[in-house]
């Protein structure tokens, strides 16, 4: 297990050069050891561009990211950004694709132990020497995720990796992402359009609104153990995102129920019932 790093954001903006589009206001920011924290809102409301400034891919205009008390300024092994594309080279192995990140930063010594260790977390111990090619997208996800976790990453950075997923896959992953984050302690931040994905991953949740980027609400949510669309609590914690959602979106709130799977809040969906295997 893993000492989760502490993340801080002091008035951080960033205007992009150029045209002088204004992406972030001033965010202040804490994101404590092992959260999971969700940053939601419409496209262009700068939340993939706070992500690539907390990863060190970017540098904020203004403003500074502290993680565990240290200035960030370029890009570490410590905190891993997991990208919408998997990124794998399609004519190695798994298990060559997953040691990719201990062989870039001078670990391979490393690999015999650490590559099936993180096939296990990811349920892939079985795919070693199968070639990427001959995946489905969800288990390409999984390549690529423990390629992440083989580095022993403090934070794990998403950036909808999960969107083009079918959606049993993508709920599958939701939970075991979440599963693995919590128990090797690694702090996770994900930004995600889709507010069922909030609920289902996130310990805490930002709406943010745009025209400059800002965040507009903070929602809170307590579910502990398993969670299912299905569940009073997510119900409860979803309909809270929307009104916010809808609130920083300036929608209305069907347009805003638009965004999210209509799936009973009391039935047992087929979703509910393949994260209850």
């Amino acid at each position: 297990m893993t000492n989760g790093a502490h993340i801080q954001t002091i008035g951080v903006s960033h205007t992009y050069k150029g045209g002088g589009t204004r992406a972030l206001g001033q965010i202040d920011l804490e994101i404590c050891p092992g959260e999971a924290l969700a940053l939601i809102g419409r496209s262009g409301c700068g939340k993939s561009t706070l992500l690539h400034i907390l990863s060190g891919l970017s540098l904020p205009t203004e403003g500074k990211v502290l993680v565990d008390g240290t200035r960030i300024t370029e890009p570490s092994p410590s905190r891993i950004m997991m990208f919408q594309a998997p990124s794998l080279y399609p004519w190695m192995s798994v298990e060559q694709n997953v040691g990719l990140g201990l062989r870039f930063n001078g670990k391979m010594n490393e690999a015999g132990r650490r590559i099936p260790e993180v096939l296990e977390l990811v349920e892939l111990g079985d795919y070693a020497k199968r070639n990427v090619q001959d995946l489905s997208g969800g288990q390409q996800q999984r390549v690529a995720l423990a390629r992440s976790l083989a580095l022993k990453p403090e934070v794990l950075l998403l950036d909808e990796p999960l969107s083009a997923l079918d959606a049993f896959t993508r709920h599958a992953l939701q939970r075991d992402i979440r599963r693995i984050c919590k128990d090797l302690g690694i702090t996770l931040v994900l930004v995600t359009h889709d507010i069922n994905e909030a609920v289902m991953m996130a310990d805490r949740a930002l709406v943010m609104k745009a025209d400059p980027g800002d965040i507009e609400a903070e929602i809170r949510i307590p579910i502990s153990g398993d969670r299912l669309p299905s569940m009073a609590a997510f119900g409860d914690a979803r309909r809270e995102l929307v009104a916010a959602y809808e609130a920083a979106a300036g929608m209305a709130m069907a347009e805003a129920q638009s965004f999210i799977p209509q799936d009973s809040l009391n039935t047992p969906t087929p979703i509910d019932r393949l994260a209850a295997n």
